[in-house]
């Protein structure tokens, strides 16, 4: 973390304005720190493990004599980890939808978010991670409520990278914060090519 220190102060005074923008910055690593193993949690449900297993159990239950009830809790199971999804089937609309959800999240919080852009997608076999970064100038407060507005969304959503800068050392509470929020869609092309290879083994 850099200090930009626009004032003369001395080192008793430096050191004590320090310390207390640290502070500060502990109870945002605390706040990330218990979104992040809430995050795991939900990746567990969300997983390509998770998902072909699900898939197996259908085959399973095609075959016992509670077809009805045990598939529709599986189709149910299945249908909840699919709305957590971002909107659009392609990166650029889901990182389009997601741009606009952060922004609109982010106006919530009283932040104007005044760097937004698109990161290339990450693969992840039957699923595509759509990261988008965000800038912004904001207190510490705002930034814990958006952060908890994120976590609490109804979207997959993690934060794979955030950067704090203190812009005024007198003013701790004063940030400059770049945040990496990554959400998911299906990997369609993934999809097609094992319809592709199903067919041609047929």
């Amino acid at each position: 973390m850099k200090f930009n220190i626009p004032i003369k102060v001395n080192e008793r005074e430096r050191k004590v304005l320090i310390i207390g923008g640290i502070a500060v910055l502990l109870i945002l690593v605390f706040q990330l720190f218990t979104w992040y193993n809430v995050n795991k949690e939900r990746l567990k449900d969300f997983s390509d493990e998770k998902y072909y297993l699900l898939q197996k159990q259908l085959d399973r239950i095609a075959e016992s004599k509670n077809i009805d009830i045990q598939a529709k809790k599986v189709e149910d199971e299945l249908t909840r980890l699919e709305n957590t999804l971002l909107t659009g089937n392609t990166p650029p609309v889901a990182a389009a939808a997601l741009q606009k959800f952060l922004k609109d999240t982010a106006a919530i919080t009283n932040i104007d978010v005044k760097l937004e852009r698109t990161l290339n997608p990450v693969v992840l076999e039957n699923y595509l991670g759509i990261p988008v970064e965000i800038g912004f100038s904001t207190s510490t407060k705002n930034l814990q409520d958006l952060l908890v507005r994120l976590r609490k969304s109804a979207f997959l959503l993690t934060v794979s990278e955030i950067k704090i800068r203190v812009t005024n050392i007198s003013r701790p509470e004063e940030i400059y914060t770049t945040l990496v929020v990554t959400g998911f869609i299906r990997n369609t092309e993934e999809k097609d090519k094992d319809k592709k290879e199903a067919k041609n083994a047929a």
